[in-house]
């Protein structure tokens, strides 16, 4: 499936070390609520094949934003700086899809240097109803915000 990068990049962010997780992305300069601030690339890739291609060390699973039903997008394969944007419970973005394109916005105006981050809303891949303290265990929230949930799962 081809890559899709429709708008160039507009020099609002760069990649540093994170407190929250390894590397993340930071704003550059102040970026006003409602901003368009990045497109999430990387390659399109069905669903039922991300398994295989882990499997098959295609991938690591680490940068894969759920597109459709069917699609992922692999951030890993051909992605950008967008890849390293961490999760947060209270994040200053989301992920809006046009076209079945990604982008991320601002939700508030962000300052020059803070971290740019969204909330992943994992879900659990597991057939069997997980406890919050499995959740928790298994997929654990370093974001260290007030009303962390502590788990990168939504639900």
């Amino acid at each position: 499936m081809p890559k899709k990068q429709t708008i160039p990049n507009r020099d609002f962010i760069r990649v540093g070390t994170s407190k929250i997780h390894g590397h993340g992305v930071f704003a550059k300069r102040k970026i006003p609520k409602g901003t368009r601030i990045v497109e999430y690339c990387g390659d399109r890739i069905l669903k039922d094949n991300l398994l295989s291609d882990f499997e098959n060390g295609l991938t690591s699973l680490r940068y894969v934003l759920s597109l459709t039903d069917d699609i992922a997008i692999d951030g890993e394969r051909n992605g950008n700086d967008a890849r390293f944007i961490n999760h947060c419970c209270q994040p200053n973005c989301e992920v809006y899809i046009f076209d079945d394109i990604p982008y991320i916005y601002a939700m508030e105006e962000i300052p020059r240097w803070k971290e740019i981050t969204f909330d992943y809303k994992l879900q659990s891949i597991s057939s069997k109803k997980l406890t919050k303290k499995e959740k928790m265990k298994l997929y654990p929230c370093n974001c260290g915000a007030k009303k962390c949930r502590g788990t990168l799962i939504v639900q």
